[in-house]
């Protein structure tokens, strides 16, 4: 009865174990022969900077992963746990291990969870990039390839490329280097490519997006006060706020910021306060604000007459209370002080340190203000750069585009510096052993067993430091999650 279950196993080449699903194929070998002989001469100049990069790389990767270790205050942040590319030895089907960064990403810690699948298929995409490194560059050294594979360990996918040992090992130090340092490369310049997609993105949808003349509102979270009937809502493009002009992600940051910094004041007309003005005999609050109106009077502010210090106006009183819509409806504009004011005079608003008046002008639609903290848009408020010109298109197939790329970028970068670590399991492992190899190193230490031990602990060396981050990590990633 299990026949036909292990002849579709056999045939298919899956595996199915503990917690594990394993592919191997070899039906790629032809395509990557193929691959590898149509272009020797680009591949085998790309080969060779691919090992001098590499060899250059290693004691920055080292003394990265030494210091991280050792650092006894990460100043609140963890380190970065990722799966890398495989090891791309030659003699077993080596799955892909881990990698440590500084800062930490861990889907449901600080990673969010609704990305899960971006981290894991640009996971993959490193890793089979990694693998495809080690591949073409064993085809131009004559090494066999007996096959590729993926794990999928969990969610986690991890490939894999399994080459004749006996015929790697025979190769000299450069033709070795090349097989061994290949990956790394592949990494280095997948990276490179997709950071320029990335940062190319918004001329590259431009035909489809306006990507430079403020953000829209792809979602609001159902507590957001900053929803509602006088609120933002879906699809709301936002061009302002205050005077901060917004062009995109970053500019919308940096404007809210700036509420904080620079709180709003605004040039209004002496015979608007006068008919406006609701002031109650004045009190002080217990953060030391001045307080002019009324308590139910919700809809107005205490606004402060930002006299200059050389000037002697008594024409208006010092505070007065205003209706805060009707104050910014008609005003002239933002001041800092009076003398800024080319009509009328200037007011502020006496509000406290942790909340702000926002005037969110959006495109068609009146204005939003909002008074409270800047962090209730952050947190409740999702915006995208990319303002769709027909409906066909959301922002959200580009943002998918977008947020993929920059996963694979920093991936990227990771992996390659994790496996150029002279540690077990690592490109590095072999790396740092072929080295040892070499005649000239045979020369100066002729005596076999001295070069293993060396060998033996520069690896050992590196496997503890990478040992040590990784207890740090989830050490840190633990601490995090009980504390919340």
């Amino acid at each position: 009865m299990h026949y036909p279950y292990d002849a579709f196993l056999r045939g298919t080449g899956l595996t199915v174990k503990f917690l594990r699903l394993q592919w191997h194929t070899t039906a790629l070998n032809r395509s990557i022969v193929k691959w590898s002989t149509k272009y020797p001469k680009i591949l085998d100049c790309s080969f060779n900077a691919g090992v001098y990069l590499s060899l250059v790389l290693m004691p920055f990767a080292v003394a990265m992963i030494v210091v991280s270790s050792l650092q006894t205050n990460l100043h609140g942040q963890s380190a970065r746990v990722v799966a890398s590319g495989g090891a791309g030895n030659g003699d077993s089907r080596a799955p892909a291990r881990r990698m440590v960064e500084i800062d930490l990403v861990v889907p449901g810690v600080n990673l969010p969870i609704n990305e899960i699948g971006y981290y894991i298929a640009a996971l993959a995409i490193n890793s089979i990039v990694h693998e495809l490194g080690h591949g073409l560059a064993a085809v131009l050294e004559d090494v066999q390839i007996r096959g590729f594979g993926l794990h999928v360990l969990l969610i986690i996918p991890m490939a894999y490329t399994q080459l004749d040992s006996d015929q790697l090992n025979t190769l000299r130090l450069w033709k070795k280097l090349r097989v061994l340092c290949a990956g790394i490369w592949h990494n280095l310049v997948l990276g490179l490519l997709t950071y320029l997609l990335f940062i190319s993105t918004p001329f590259l949808f431009s035909s489809l997006y306006r990507t430079s003349d403020g953000v829209i509102v792809t979602a609001l979270k159902n507590n957001s006060p900053m929803a509602g009937s006088r609120g933002l809502e879906h699809g709301d493009i936002i061009k302002s706020i205050n005077s901060c002009e917004i062009q995109h992600e970053e500019s919308w940051f940096d404007c809210l910021l700036h509420t904080i910094h620079s709180p709003p004041a605004y040039c209004v007309s002496t015979d608007f306060v006068h008919l406006n003005d609701e002031s109650v005999p004045m009190s002080h609050k217990n953060d030391g604000l001045i307080e002019c109106c009324d308590s139910k009077n919700t809809a107005s502010s205490c606004f402060e007459y930002m006299v200059d210090a050389n000037e002697d106006d008594v024409a208006l009183p010092q505070h007065m209370c205003l209706n805060i819509r009707k104050t910014i409806e008609n005003s002239f504009g933002y001041c800092q002080h009076n003398g800024q004011c080319s009509e009328g005079h200037c007011f502020r608003p006496s509000i406290n340190n942790y909340t702000t008046i926002m005037q969110i002008r959006r495109e068609s639609k009146p204005d939003v203000i909002y008074i409270g903290h800047p962090g209730d848009a952050t947190r409740t408020v999702h915006i995208s750069r990319f303002i769709p010109k027909t409906g066909l298109f959301a922002p959200r197939f580009a943002d998918s585009i977008q947020l993929l790329l920059k996963y694979v970028t920093v991936f990227a970068i990771g992996l390659a510096f994790i496996n150029i670590m002279p540690c077990y399991g690592f490109d590095g492992q072999h790396i740092v052993n072929a080295l040892l190899s070499d005649g000239s190193i045979q020369q100066r230490i002729p005596q076999k067993n001295k070069r293993d031990m060396i060998s033996l602990a520069v690896n050992v060396i590196g496997t503890l430091f990478v040992f040590i981050l990784l207890m740090k990590v989830f050490w840190l990633s633990l601490s995090r999650v009980l504390s919340v």
